[in-house]
């Protein structure tokens, strides 16, 4: 038999528990004692030999509970000092012990004195158990006083209880009530504060008056981030004002950083697209709308004075030699357009040149090595003639994505290499929110829909990998994805009815009446475990796809399941009739493309400068537009990278690898029109 070595004293498990189930500790206080079972003769009892406090263990405390009871029949006595078992269970890492105790503490019922130790014992021995309900838990931890001398302990459970829901906001305000230092509040606080949506941020507010400050600081952030200096002043008070604050005393560090940084001093900027050729239609569409931002900024200012000078160069047939020379001594570039573009001529481009490249490395890791190759490339040359060249470890740490200490300005130095950021109208950007979305939503089981072509089969490994990122970090093992792939209509009906069972249903239909020799009045049944359907497809077959589905489902089945197609299967320019057959998708899709969208005047001048655009040349005008409007601001988004630009193409913000990450709006066919969703 296993023994628990307690300091030369020991007790058997066997003994644990007899202690522990002794009818002694079960009985109430008007009981009268019944034997107790006895320890076994070979194991000293912990209560013969005085121990200190440091050889306390659990089975100390349950033999002193058993001794309580049997001398002075005082339940609430013995129960503290069960409870104090169940503690030190706790801290030996053995929760099921510390449940055990617990449990016999609950039967016998919890006095009022020990109310908040037995609460607070729950939600600790609990807080990680996958089969708890936090919300059950945090029921208990109400009854415990916020000013007792379980407070700080209360608050911590609270905030992983509330982490477990997903409650940020209320998790916040836990933590504020913990005995962490300012700094480590802060850091955690404004971390979950900037991950919320803008539109939650007056709710939470109003919910949890404690975070308002917060609150606060993330709005002047948003609302100043095109102004460095209007931005860097109101920080500035905003300090004063919360000055005996934690906020005061320990300010978050990127926004520090962000009062570095000034305006960007733009003369002249280098547009790099293909302008003939095959692609010409689609870089003329979009230096026309780099054209529309920039004649906006013109009306805007109410001048063309402080404005930059821009230069198109046309990469087509050109080598990365002739794009750069082409560029001269522009220190800001938009483009190129191409991936091959891309990958040749960012890792190339002289120091001091900011970028905004319209695509992005396929293999972010590879690009940044050869950067840090060109970066010592040219550290060798310049290292004998240029007294004022940093070392290389000081040029390999300002590469790549646009620094605040560089603030987008034309100051340069050999030791500042290129300033790189990436925006890409990319798919699997699209793939990646829709499984985001559903998953959100509480779906757990989709039919995932898939054309056989290299577009969306792109999407639909995108959105199952993302898929199984998001399972894996609830902790689900299975992904529960049902996979259609098709090729024409055929295969698409013969996918959909297998992926639902309706054929494997209609077959046992077929196989009763062989049997029975009479018709069998059924309907077929499609599965009842499926919750969403995704589908990555043409617009042409997405319109085919929606009747297929709604056939294939048997209305007895209870509600309908909700289909969700990406932009990618949204054409506006197809008629009304598309909208018939598109009746309850849901899609996501660009804000330009939304009715009543905010540019409404901007879109009544595009609408009469170049008549009857295609859906793709309105996509391609607002990625130009974007692309402008962006190019100022990556200074204080690369900083500040919760704060976004609201633009034509989605809600613009960077993530650390200095690639621009798209949210577009979501949107359902009703009534045979484009209806926007905001819930």
């Amino acid at each position: 038999m296993r023994h628990t070595g307690t300091t030369g004293k020991h007790i058997t498990r066997f003994a644990v528990t007899s202690l522990l189930l002794s009818p002694l500790l079960l009985v109430g206080c008007t009981s009268t004692p019944k034997k107790a079972v006895n320890v076994p003769t070979n194991v000293k009892s912990p209560v013969e030999q005085p121990v200190t406090q440091e050889e306390i263990t659990p089975e100390h405390k349950l033999v002193e509970a058993k001794k309580a009871w049997l001398e002075t029949r005082n339940k609430e006595r013995r129960d503290t000092l069960l409870l104090e078992a169940a503690e030190l269970y706790i801290a030996n890492q053995k929760p099921l012990l510390a449940q055990q105790v617990l449990y016999e503490v609950k039967q016998d019922g919890v006095s009022t004195a020990n109310q908040s130790a037995y609460a607070l014992l729950m939600a600790k021995v609990y807080v990680n158990s996958p089969d708890a309900s936090p919300q059950t838990l945090l029921t208990m931890l109400e009854t415990v006083p916020d000013q007792s001398q379980f407070g700080v302990e209360k608050a911590h459970l609270q905030t992983q209880l509330f982490i477990r829901e997903g409650n940020y906001g209320a998790a916040a305000n836990s933590l504020l009530k913990t005995d962490l230092t300012d700094e480590q509040k802060v850091e955690q606080v404004w971390t979950w504060v900037t991950s919320m949506s803008l539109s939650s941020l007056d709710d939470v507010s109003s919910q949890y008056p404690n975070l308002s400050p917060f609150i606060s600081l993330r709005k002047l952030t948003q609302e100043y981030r095109s102004n460095p200096e209007q931005l860097a002043a109101n920080l500035r008070n905003f300090k004063r004002v919360y000055a005996g604050h934690s906020l005061g005393k320990a300010f978050p560090k990127n926004v520090d950083s962000a009062t570095q940084l000034s305006r960007p001093s733009i003369d002249s900027i280098a547009v790099l697209l293909p302008l003939s050729g095959r692609l010409g239609a689609t870089g003329n569409t979009i230096k026309n709308g780099i054209m529309a931002a920039y004649y906006q900024s013109i009306e805007d200012n109410q001048s063309e004075r402080n404005l930059p000078q821009l230069s198109f160069v046309d990469t087509t047939d050109k080598d990365a030699e002739g794009i750069i020379s082409a560029i001269g001594e522009a220190k800001f570039v938009i483009g190129p357009l191409l991936k091959d573009n891309v990958e040749r001529i960012v890792p190339a481009l002289p120091t001091g040149v900011n970028v905004l490249a319209l695509n992005r490395f396929d293999n972010f890791q590879q690009a940044m090595g050869e950067l840090d190759r060109s970066i010592e490339l040219l550290a060798q040359q310049d290292s004998s003639g240029n007294a004022e060249a940093g070392s290389l470890s000081e040029q390999k740490s300002a590469i790549p994505p646009l620094s605040a200490e560089q603030g987008l300005s034309e100051k340069t130095s050999v030791a500042q290499p290129i300033a790189a950021n990436f925006f890409g109208l990319a798919p699997e950007d699209e793939a990646k929110q829709l499984a985001e979305l559903i998953f959100n939503k509480g779906f757990r089981a989709p039919i995932v829909i898939a054309e056989q072509s290299s577009l969306y089969m792109r999407m639909d490994d995108t959105f199952k990998a993302h898929w199984e990122t998001l399972n894996k970090a609830e902790g689900k093992r299975r992904t529960n994805i049902t996979s259609v792939t098709f090729n024409d209509s055929n295969s698409l009906r013969e996918g959909i009815t297998s992926a639902l069972d309706v054929a494997q249903s209609n077959e046992r239909i077929n196989q009763i009446e062989y049997m029975t020799n009479d018709e069998v009045y059924n309907m077929p049944r499609s599965r009842r475990d499926i919750d969403a359907i995704i589908a990555f497809a043409s617009p042409q077959d997405t319109e085919l796809l929606n009747p297929i589905i709604e056939a294939s489902l048997n209305p007895l089945d209870g509600q309908p399941i909700p289909v969700y197609a990406s932009s990618r299967s949204m054409d506006y320019d197809s008629g009304k009739n598309q909208w018939r057959d598109l009746k309850n998708i849901h899609f996501i899709d660009m804000p330009w493309l939304m009715p009543q969208h905010k540019w409404q005047g901007l879109a009544q001048t595009v609408d009469q400068a170049f008549a009857a655009q295609s859906t793709m040349q309105k996509r391609l005008f607002a990625f130009g537009y974007d692309a402008y409007e962006l190019l100022p601001q990556l200074g204080i988004l690369n900083t500040l990278q919760y704060l976004n630009h609201d633009g034509l193409t989605g809600s613009l913000s960077l993530n650390e690898n200095g690639e621009v990450e798209r949210q577009q709006p979501r949107a359902i066919i009703r009534n045979e029109k484009v209806e926007i969703l905001t819930e």
